[in-house]
C-alpha cells in the first residue's frame, strides 16, 4: 500500500512537473521540459545553491559534481512519471487465486 501511494505522490509531481513546463512553454514560445534543478531554483534558489555547497562541503565532492547535477539536468516530468509508474507497476494488485485446481 506504501508502494502504491509513494507511486500515486510521484505521478502527481509528474503532472505537476508538465504543469510547469506547460507555463514556460507558454512564457518562452518553444516547447522546453525543465529539468529538477530549473524547477528547484525557480521555488528557491538559496536552498539549492546551500545544498550544493553543503554536499560539495560535508561528503565528496564528486557526489555533487557530476553526480547530482546530472540528475538534476534530467527533466522532472520524466523522472517523477517513471518512478512513479515503475512503483505502481511493482505494487499493483493482484489477484488472488485461491483455488488449487481450476473448475
Amino acid at each position: 500500500m506504501v508502494g502504491r501511494l509513494l507511486g500515486w505522490v510521484l505521478v502527481g509531481l509528474a503532472l505537476m512537473c508538465l504543469g510547469a513546463d506547460a507555463m514556460a512553454m507558454l512564457e518562452r514560445g518553444e516547447f522546453v521540459l525543465l529539468g529538477l534543478g530549473e524547477l528547484w531554483a525557480a521555488l528557491d534558489s538559496n536552498s539549492l545553491t546551500a545544498v550544493g555547497d553543503a554536499v560539495s562541503a560535508y561528503s565528496m565532492p564528486e557526489i555533487w559534481n557530476p553526480g547530482l547535477t546530472t540528475v538534476l539536468k534530467l527533466p522532472g516530468v520524466v523522472l517523477f512519471g517513471l518512478l512513479g509508474m515503475l512503483l505502481l507497476v511493482l505494487f499493483r494488485k493482484r489477484e488472488r487465486r485461491d483455488r488449487l485446481f481450476g473448475s
